[in-house]
């Protein structure tokens, strides 16, 4: 019998009590449960924690593990996410890096990863960092021959706020404009500093001129 209730107080005590088990799989050797922050939806990065993998209970030994970030990319483990939509993912992340090395553009695609992007943050109300990076690729700031970097400043607090630097204006017309699709606020800083707000409420001093 699966003791869900004992799994869950070894996540919270190992990891951290911010966390939940949100499912389990019963494989031959091991039985292994995954986990999610209580609040932050899943591919919310405020809700990520570095170093810590699934909880795994050993059915030969009979004792509970937390495994590390990396080590549970067995083969075992893996066949568990071969589903359509990590299919999916993969294929996205090819014709990402595609565009990043300048290949051909397929706009078609271009704008469906954008209007999949921003209906993840407008879902989640937050805007990641790994966001800002592709749709920086999306709109033509990102690519392997150009300048390019996403930075943080202390005077604006980086969970709320990231600063894209890029000389290719037209795109960053095109992330402004993405900006102002979803509602969220932006400022231009420099001729090649963009800062893009990650939430629509700030609590933070600087304020928009």
């Amino acid at each position: 019998m699966i003791d869900l209730n004992f799994a869950q107080q070894i996540i919270e005590k190992e990891i951290s009590p911010d966390f939940k088990i949100t499912e389990y799989f019963d494989t031959e050797e091991m039985i292994i449960f995954f986990w999610t922050h209580k609040i932050y939806d899943p591919d919310d990065e405020r809700g990520h924690i570095i170093g810590y993998g699934p909880l795994v209970y050993d059915k030969t030994t009979k004792e509970y593990r937390v495994m590390g970030s990396g080590e549970w990319f067995s083969e075992e483990i893996c066949k568990l996410f071969e589903t359509e939509e990590r299919k999916e993912k993969i294929d996205d992340h090819n014709y990402l890096m595609s565009l990043f090395e300048n290949e051909q553009e397929d706009l078609v695609y271009t704008n469906s990863l954008i209007e999949k992007i921003k209906s993840n943050i407008l879902r989640r109300n937050y805007v990641n960092s790994d966001d800002v990076d592709l749709l920086s690729i999306l709109t033509g700031a990102r690519r392997i021959d150009k300048e390019y970097d996403l930075i943080f400043r202390h005077e604006w607090q980086h969970e709320e706020h990231i600063i894209v630097v890029s000389d290719d204006s037209k795109a960053k017309e095109k992330l402004i404009a993405i900006w102002k699709e979803i509602g969220y606020k932006y400022k231009i800083l420099s001729d090649n500093e963009l800062l893009l707000f990650r939430i629509k409420k700030i609590n933070t001093k600087p304020t928009l001129k």
